[in-house]
């Protein structure tokens, strides 16, 4: 059992964040994504994460276990809003694969985006991403387009807030 303790990411942490993503998709797509865009290295992802944090574009979420990160939650505002789409986005929920299917991933979850309606990419080969977000209250809406960075197929996942009072129909 993975014991995690969750804190928001700190510049200084934007490495450790950049070689967690690195490994994530390693894990997750290889044989899927083709393997130089999972061999990149891991000093072209940091200046990115470092200007998400420092820039607050995006907010970041990092589950560390025995001082390790096992997981990453990033979220940002549309603002403003995209057309039909809450405005907060879940641009990021990565687990290292050891870390999966024990409750950290919900955890993370929880406090990236609390109850607010949110909104997410999915790629279509990533069925178990699937299950976890319908699990979650997230529904795919409209078609699939490829993303332009894999080449792989994605859909839109929308979920309403969890908090919004019931509607009474008269």
């Amino acid at each position: 059992m993975i014991t995690a303790h969750l804190a928001t990411a700190r510049i200084e942490d934007a490495p450790a964040v950049a070689a967690f993503q690195t490994l994530a998709w390693q894990q997750t797509y290889r044989g899927v994504v083709d393997d130089a865009l999972l061999d990149v290295p891991v000093s072209d992802r940091v200046d990115r994460w470092v200007e998400r944090i420092r820039s607050a574009s995006r907010t970041v979420t990092i589950a560390r276990a025995d001082g390790v990160i096992v997981g990453v939650a990033s979220t940002s505002i549309d603002d403003p809003p995209r057309a039909g789409l809450p405005r907060r986005e879940l641009n990021t929920l990565y687990l290292r694969q050891d870390a999966q299917g024990v409750g950290l991933g919900s955890r993370l979850l929880r406090a990236a985006i609390g109850d607010d309606a949110a909104h997410l990419l999915v790629f279509e080969v990533n069925e178990r991403a699937q299950r976890f977000y319908e699990r979650h209250g997230f529904a795919p809406v409209g078609g699939t387009h490829l993303d332009p960075g894999t080449g792989l197929a994605e859909r839109r996942w929308v979920r309403p807030s969890r908090s919004a009072p019931p509607h009474h129909h008269e």
